[in-house]
């Protein structure tokens, strides 16, 4: 309704941003102009009262008119609700009324000039045409903001005076009359030429405003889409070290932990990227919502995240904040109908003065982090000034692990297996070694997580597996090789297909080959690798449940999967060696062994008292130091036809 009223009286679309645009600077210039238009039409029409009747009263009359007018028009236009506050309606509306009221001036100040045409000597006469001409191109022109309204004081006035003047015959009249129809003609077009220059003006404006709406918010969303996870819609690397940049450089207690998800890779590699989306989602849900306004929480990449405490500074404050934000982290999820049980690690740093480095905050965060990983099941560390130590080690490294010759370097040790009862070998376990040219030797335990975090595990593995069943194929029909699988390797698509193709390719039957997995390598998906291991069962492999007892979950895996042999943790073991609650722990799993029929192999054996107690509570197989420390391959055949024997030795012997 509005823009229609808009497009009749002003010939504008209030639709378009710069029809909104021309009302506004219509308008405002209305405002300003009003006050002189009523002025001008006061003085001019008050001379011409003076001139044509001698006197100037304020009775009844057109001046008396139009200064009432002007003191009502004036509140209209400068009362309330008229100034900034104004809205476009408002505006539509105050400018409408102008047209009308310039109508009704207009005919109030020709009827007046006309009567006193009628009614005046032809010298008074031509003033009164002077007089009224004058006032209407003046108003016109007072009026040009309002093309509508500066068009009607040339039409109501000047119209009806020429058209008097030219029916009066006189030539003198009439000349006045073609001057004054030239001049309202002239001013028509001015009138019109400066409606298009303001609508041309303020649509060029306009349209430079609008460039720079949409450049401003395309550089708005160019910052938010580089700041911004796409993902999670948290802040994403960028903006967390520039948050934290701020908070260090005004030395504000601060504190950062980076949070990592346990065996995330798993279930991305097994489930597909759409889960592991939703996971991620999930978590930075949990975050958020248990940091609150406490912090900023960012997705630093991948299944990494970031949190920025304000205000936190003391250091059982920040790791009870860390304890307590991986707790509500923690649980169950349920996406597309499967339930996924989340774990993280939580690496802390504290920021101690100002100026620190937010790369070293961050850096100090992450080596915390590795050591948290080392808690089984996940937990939260805080940065100590011994872990540089640890720092450095894993840069190594990673560094060492990436050289193009580090598999040249790995190499496989073999430690033998005994049947109790028999005492004769049974299976060997391959062990990974890695002597690296600058590092020395490397443990398992140091570099296997690191090279799962670089990516590197499938290849290392892949050329551990190769070395094991060439050596295994030279030994002994009976003599079984025990190799241990990650889990990633567990856990990943076509894992089964992947070992049972090196087997063929090594020519090594799949009844020789034990896989041992442990219950956190099952954690990660556990139908992932209840398919690769059943696939392996069925091909003839043994399957080997290790490091029993030193988890919670073991029980329910014994009952979902058929295992052919249980390893019981080296810690379950020599507790029952020093406490009668731990033989009669240790008694009762090897009877649930035997209960469920499988056997049962103890490990870490360290001594003949350990050999006498596992052999007593009748575990069928043992391994340990006391038995056979880790071999080379070229050693192993010294134990072919050798049976375990035990005397008063510090050391078990094998009989010819």
């Amino acid at each position: 309704m509005l823009a229609r009223l808009m497009n009749l009286y002003m010939g504008v679309d209030l639709s378009t941003g710069a029809g909104r645009a021309l009302v506004e600077e219509r308008y405002w210039s209305l405002r300003r102009q009003v006050p002189i238009v009523f002025l001008l039409g006061f003085v001019n029409i008050s001379a011409m009262e003076l001139a044509g009747t001698g006197r100037l009263t304020f009775g009844l009359n057109v001046p008396t008119f139009i200064a009432c007018i002007w003191v009502v028009r004036l509140k209209h236009w400068f009362g309330r609700g008229s100034g900034r506050d104004a809205d476009h309606s408002e505006m539509v509306k105050r400018m409408r009324q102008t047209v009308f009221v310039a109508a009704a001036v207009c005919v109030a100040v020709c009827a007046r000039c006309l009567y006193l045409i009628h009614f005046s000597d032809e010298a008074l006469q031509m003033a009164m045409m002077l007089f009224g001409g004058l006032t209407a191109i003046g108003v016109a022109y007072g009026l040009t903001a309002l093309p509508a309204a500066g068009f009607i004081p040339l039409v109501l006035i000047i119209g009806p005076i020429s058209a008097v003047a030219l029916l009066s015959h006189e030539p003198r009249f009439a000349g006045a009359a073609f001057a004054l129809v030239a001049a309202a003609t002239f001013t028509l077009r001015l009138l019109g030429a400066h409606s298009r220059h303001l609508s041309a003006v303020i649509q060029s404006r306009s349209a430079i405003a609008g460039e720079q709406e949409v450049s401003e918010r395309a550089h708005r969303e160019a910052v938010v889409a580089a700041t911004t996870d796409f993902l999670t819609g948290l802040p994403n690397r960028r903006a967390f070290v520039a948050a934290l940049e701020v908070a260090t450089a005004k030395g504000s207690p601060a504190a950062v932990a980076i949070l990592d998800l346990n065996r995330f890779k798993a279930v991305n590699d097994t489930f597909g990227h759409a889960i592991g989306d939703l996971l991620l989602v999930e978590v930075a849900s949990r975050l958020v919502r248990s940091v609150g306004k406490r912090g900023l929480v960012a997705r630093l990449g991948g299944d990494e995240f970031g949190i920025l405490f304000h205000d936190l500074r003391r250091t059982r404050d920040v790791a009870a904040m860390g304890r307590t934000i991986l707790a509500r982290v923690s649980g169950p999820v349920l996406l597309n109908g499967r339930e996924f049980i989340v774990t993280a690690s939580c690496g802390l740093s504290i920021a101690h003065k100002a100026g620190q480095s937010p790369s070293r905050l961050m850096a100090d965060a992450d080596v915390a982090l590795y050591q948290a990983k080392e808690i089984p099941g996940g937990g939260a560390a805080l940065f100590e000034a011994q872990m540089e130590a640890s720092r450095r080690r894993r840069g190594q490294i990673e560094r060492a692990l990436q050289r193009s010759d580090m598999r040249a370097n790995l190499n496989l040790v073999y430690q033998p297996i005994f049947d109790l009862t028999t005492g004769r070998v049974i299976a060997h376990e391959a062990l990974a070694r890695w002597t690296d040219c600058e590092l020395g030797a490397v443990a398992p335990s140091e570099f296997v997580p690191i090279a799962e975090q670089l990516n590197l595990i499938h290849d290392i593995n892949g050329h551990l597996m190769q070395m094991a069943f060439a050596t295994a194929r030279s030994w002994p029909a009976s003599i079984r090789l025990s190799f241990n699988l990650s889990a990633i390797q567990l856990c990943s698509p076509g894992s089964a297909a992947a070992v049972l193709a090196a087997l063929e390719k090594a020519d090594l039957a799949p009844d020789r080959l034990q896989v041992e997995v442990t219950e956190t390598a099952l954690l990660a998906d556990f139908e992932r690798a209840r398919a690769n291991l059943t696939r392996l069962r069925e091909a003839g492999a043994t399957i080997v449940l290790d490091d029993f007892g030193a988890g919670y979950a073991s029980i329910g895996y014994l009952r979902e999967l058929k295992f052919d042999q249980i390893k019981l943790d080296g810690g379950l073991v020599t507790a029952a060696q020093h406490s009668e609650d731990g033989k009669r722990l240790l008694r009762a799993v090897i009877g649930l062994c035997e209960i469920l029929g499988v056997s049962s192999v103890a490990e870490h054996v360290e001594s003949r008292e350990l050999l006498m107690l596992v052999q007593e509570l009748g575990c069928a197989a043992g391994q340990g130091f006391w038995l056979e420390k880790p071999l080379p391959a070229e050693r192993l055949n010294t134990l072919y036809g050798g049976q375990l024997a035990i005397d008063d030795g510090r050391h078990a012997r094998r009989a010819a």
